[in-house]
């Protein structure tokens, strides 16, 4: 068998140490006791790189004071930024998919179709950018540009809806103001009331859908998915043509830890522009007269887009200016460790050398075939896709679960899971890369372990079941208007649900308009649909404040008397107050910090082990064909199914939607806190669940030893 060296003598020249015996080579042609090889690469032709292509700079302007630019450590520098910033635009989009609920009428599984349509442009794509990225006069850098370019164009596509109609600007201006200024519709009233403001909401709605806003979204989506493809095949492919494997370290390092801070980032920054107005800077809380802690409360979604998009461009630029090739170092020392002591990291780094160039379609079949009877293979695949299910599916609704359970605004669940997740990611994931370094953990064990991991992560559903705050009782939702008993929304031992009904003899004369849903505590610490519902006939201004008007009603029928303490003073009798009644003694929040810091140390934790369990259950030419083959099937399974099946699981706990235009339509008004936490952690702790007995039927069936793939069948 010829050895690897004489196989690819015309490539480089190399030299063993002399205090070993020359003929000692293991299957592949390599030295097998840890000797040293240096390397001297046979030099490029200085002609090259005087190709425009080949030298740093902008289209025919490649000056020679910029090929200082033209090194591995600025491109990995450009390359993570870009890829942090891929993350920070995914995170932002999950942090305002309630307020995109609320303005288009969505219910989640839709919103769920609409964050799952990135993974349809991903995978429609990354077959396409593998072959032509891999030619060998293909312009890496400028393909990785293009696509960042194409991110920026979703990023404005996504923002369109918002300038491209004035009617959800104009609407809620005004309905807004006149629901915080004595408009009647609010209460109680003998005569049939008038809804000019509902009928002008419709007008504004119909704008709204008729331009197929929804639809243009579903396009943005797609776009970022499209672009996202030669960010990450193109850029790892690029620095392992260019960066020496002594140095590679730092490389993979900052390509790993950085990106991860992305998501949580884009958390942070939703939860800032949703404290604007939908309508910034032309309307804040002073104009509508409520503030971002209010459920009625639209948030300016559109707002972040905007510089995530202007970001991509910028970044843009540098990427598409790097050459197609680099100089490289001529020497470089190899070496080869003992069977069984290999870096596991470097089995990540170097799997593109030792890709095989399949030129011919039966060897493309071959590798194909190997892969698809590989059981230890097929077994992680699956588990793969399990897992980016939950981070598809879960993560993406994270927010609103938290909202739902504890009683959050949307703002303030997205700074709150972002300052959480934040440093548990950064830590995972720096964990995770020295565990892999100082262990040297074989493949057999490293299934193992992510084993063990998915049944942790299993068991932690256990505890996640048990944090939450009380449901409010919720008069004529969840409770009925004379007590204050939680009635559930589902009886699961019989699964039967009951119709809610808000209406009551005490405001069956009211007139009251049920699109209207502006919720109210009431003294007796029962919240109403709104005033009108809680048979309330007067309101006073009780603030002079001149940012926030605070109002509270009075002769509420289905109130009964209590007392409200409000502005510093005590309101005794049959009073309301706006917005939903608070769970003032719930503290569960700060278990729920504890819990998903320890959830996302352990999944980022997760990421490396996982990565390095697939090259190792394949043969050693096999890697990143395998890689290749398990994100797309992981996007498909994972990415395009999952927000779909989560959101429609949260639209079943759903105890009522919104009535529009005399439809019932729209966004959640309200959801059952115990079915909702129910069917969402239950969902995911089957996940979970089948992840962990696919790893362990894989480290069953895995045989010890590396690079035959034969043995995993």
């Amino acid at each position: 068998m010829a050895s690897f060296m004489e196989r690819n003598s015309s490539l480089y020249r190399g030299q063993l140490d002399d205090d070993v015996e020359d003929d000692v080579e293991d299957d592949f042609g390599f030295p097998a006791d840890g000797r040293r090889l240096t390397l001297d690469y046979a030099e490029d032709p200085e002609e090259e790189f005087k190709l425009h292509e080949n030298r740093c700079g902008c289209c025919q302007c490649t000056p020679d004071c910029c090929q200082c630019c033209a090194n591995p450590a600025l491109f990995s520098l450009v390359w993570t930024v870009a890829i942090t910033l891929c993350n920070l635009w995914l995170g932002y989009t999950q942090g305002i998919l309630t307020t995109v609920e609320k303005v288009f009428d969505m219910e989640s599984k839709l919103t769920g179709f609409i964050y799952g349509s990135n993974d349809l442009g991903f995978v429609s794509m990354i077959l396409l950018v593998s072959y032509f990225g891999g030619k060998p006069n293909s312009h890496r850098p400028k393909m990785i540009g293009i696509g960042i370019i194409i991110m920026a164009l979703s990023c404005f596509f996504f923002a369109l809806p918002h300038f491209g109609t004035g009617g959800e600007r104009y609407w809620y201006k005004i309905q807004l103001k006149e629901r915080t200024s004595g408009i009647s519709s609010l209460l109680c009233r003998a005569s049939k009331q008038s809804n000019e403001t509902g009928e002008m909401e419709c007008d504004a709605r119909q704008r709204l859908k008729s331009g197929g806003w929804i639809i243009t979204m579903v396009i943005a989506q797609f776009l970022s998915g499209m672009g996202e493809a030669p960010l990450l095949p193109l850029g790892t492919t690029y620095l392992d043509d260019h960066v020496s494997k002594l140095n590679s370290v730092l490389y993979i390092g900052l390509s790993l830890v950085l990106p991860n801070t992305g998501q949580p980032l884009g958390l942070l920054l939703s939860s800032y522009t949703l404290r604007y107005h939908v309508n910034w800077p032309f309307a804040d809380a002073r104009h509508v007269g409520i503030d971002y802690e209010d459920p009625r409360w639209i948030g300016a979604w559109w707002l972040g887009f905007v510089p995530i998009g202007i970001l991509f461009l910028l970044i843009a630029v540098p990427m598409m200016c790097f050459p197609r090739k680099m100089r490289m170092a001529h020497t470089e020392e190899v070496v080869f460790s003992e069977p069984g002591e290999d870096d596991p990291l470097e089995d990540i780094e170097n799997v593109e050398a030792q890709l095989i160039k399949f030129d011919d379609l039966p060897g493309l079949k071959k590798l194909v075939k190997n892969l698809c009877t590989n059981m230890v293979y097929i077994t992680l695949v699956l588990a793969a896709a399990c897992v980016l299910s939950i981070g598809n599916g879960f993560v993406t609704f994270l927010p609103k679960y938290i909202s739902v359970q504890f009683g959050l605004s949307t703002s303030a669940a997205a700074r709150l899971l972002g300052f959480t997740v934040l440093p548990a990611a950064v830590l995972g994931t720096v964990a995770s890369t020295v565990v892999m370094r100082v262990w040297h953990i074989s493949g057999r064990g490293m299934v193992l372990l992510c084993a063990a991991i998915s049944f942790v992560l299993c068991l932690l559903t256990i505890p996640a079941m048990g944090l939450f705050c009380d449901q409010q009782p919720f008069a004529g939702l969840t409770t009925s208007y004379q007590e204050r008993l939680h009635r559930p929304r589902f009886n699961f031992l019989n699964f039967q649900t009951y119709v809610p009904l808000i209406e009551n003899h005490c405001n069956e004369r009211c007139n009251c308009l049920d699109e209207e849903f502006t919720p109210v505590c009431g003294a007796n610490d029962i919240t109403y649909f709104s005033p009108c519902y809680a048979g309330c006939k007067d309101r006073a201004k009780v603030s002079n404040d001149t940012d926030l008007e605070i109002f509270i009603y009075s002769n509420c029928k289905c109130i009964e008397h209590g007392v409200i303490p409000l502005e510093g003073k005590k309101y005794s009798g049959a009073y309301a107050e706006s917005n939903q009644c608070p769970d003032e003694d719930c503290s569960a929040d700060v278990f729920l910090v504890f819990l998903l810091f320890i959830t996302a140390f352990i999944m980022t934790f997760f990421v490396t082990p996982f990565m390095i369990a697939i090259l190792r259950s394949v043969g050693t030419n096999e890697g990143p064909m395998a890689y290749g083959i398990a994100g797309f099937f992981g996007r498909i399974l994972g990415g395009l199914m999952a927000p779909v099946i989560y959101g429609a699981v949260i639209d079943v706990s759903c105890i009522i939607f919104a009535k529009r235009c005399g439809r019932t339509e729209g966004e959640c008004l309200l959801y059952d806190v115990n079915a909702n936490r129910y069917l969402t952690i239950g969902l995911t702790g089957i996940y979970f669940w089948i992840s962990f007995m696919l790893l362990s039927a894989g480290w069953v069936v895995f045989e010890r030893g590396r690079g035959q793939s034969d043995k995993y069948k």
